[in-house]
């Protein structure tokens, strides 16, 4: 049986990922040294920049190796559910509190957007389907 290794742009596109969230891990959700004012007040806008970046390295990469539906799952699960947060976010800034069910689903989905889980296994499906393929 043939081996399958997934390619160098998707290990760097891992790495990137783990940096990004454990630097937002370290400095809202556990900080391990004092992080300044200006930070904590901007910190929706952080998570929406990190979230974003986060989004367009797994583009960038899953458009190198070169599978349409990779991409097209990846873009699909992202856009809904960032959209879902965002008429949440709007909906809360312009009309009313959000309730406390909804108000609730946006932190795991969030932790969700920015981890690497996602993308691991996007690349692990990648990988099965590719060595069936071989």
């Amino acid at each position: 049986m043939k081996t399958f290794r997934l390619p160098r742009n998707y290990w760097l596109g891992f790495w990137i990922m783990i940096g990004a969230y454990t630097v937002i891990r370290f400095v809202f959700y556990e900080p391990i040294l004092p992080v300044p004012r200006w930070i904590t007040q901007y910190r929706q806008v952080i998570r929406w920049m990190n979230m974003t970046a986060v989004f367009v390295v797994g583009i960038l990469v899953i458009r190198t190796m070169q599978e349409r539906w990779l991409l097209l799952v990846w873009n699909w699960v992202h856009l809904l559910l960032m959209g879902y947060l965002g008429v949440a976010a709007l909906y809360e800034y312009f009309i009313a509190p959000m309730p406390y069910g909804i108000r609730g689903s946006a932190a795991p989905i969030i932790e969700f957007l920015i981890a690497p889980v996602f993308y691991m296994g996007l690349g692990l499906l990648y990988a099965v389907v590719k060595r069936e393929r071989q």
